[in-house]
């Protein structure tokens, strides 16, 4: 069976999408991938096979979402992020059969430039900073801070991360303000509210 090409999109015939979905230009929709109700994704995206998209999920421009991702009801996704295959957004803290939480007015966002590494678990009401990065197995039960890479169960914080994504153990050193592989230079509030946020997880 062929894909099918809309207006520079590409949808296999295996994907569900609903009727109310908005999917934009020369985004990708794979194989067996569900998209619900009132979702949107932008443009120039990757939707991998067998990704679950819920109703009203909001998805920006190049973003790439791998094979198995599961994406619930108030997650919102900005632009160019990664999401690994097998992740996770889950949306109720106290679920139980038969009982559905009023989700109304309530998100949580994955900002700008992050990754999210495979099989990673994000639990409800927690958002996820710009260029962070959430290594792959980790259960994030808390908001993780913009250039943090966060690592385990439960999530902690590990090392700062550039918008490269390389680890900047460098930047713990004061004299250092700038990425050595990429060359970005950091403001000095950011430097100053990244070295306060490890100097507080080492102490909590």
């Amino acid at each position: 069976m062929g894909q099918t090409k809309l207006a520079l999109i590409t949808i296999d015939p295996t994907a569900l999408i609903h009727p109310t979905a908005h999917i934009g230009k020369e985004t990708k929709v794979w194989a067996f991938a569900q998209v619900s109700e009132h979702a949107s994704i932008g443009k120039h995206c990757v939707i991998g096979n067998g990704v679950y998209i819920d109703r009203y999920v909001k998805i920006g421009n190049h973003v790439w979402i791998q094979n198995r991702a599961l994406l619930y009801q108030g997650t919102m996704v900005e632009d160019n992020v990664f999401i690994g295959p097998g992740v996770c957004f889950t949306n109720d803290k106290y679920p139980r059969s038969g009982i559905k939480r009023n989700m109304k007015n309530i998100k949580w966002i994955v900002g700008k430039g992050a990754t999210i590494g495979a099989n990673a678990v994000i639990l409800p009401d927690v958002s996820i900073g710009s260029y962070a990065f959430v290594a792959a197995g980790a259960v994030v039960a808390k908001n993780v801070p913009a250039h943090v890479l966060v690592a385990g169960n439960p999530a902690k914080s590990i090392v700062p991360v550039c918008s490269c994504g390389k680890p900047l153990n460098q930047l713990f050193e004061k004299k250092r303000t700038k990425c050595p592989f990429c060359g970005y230079r950091f403001k000095t509030k950011f430097l100053k509210n990244i070295r306060k946020h490890f100097n507080n997880e080492q102490s909590s």
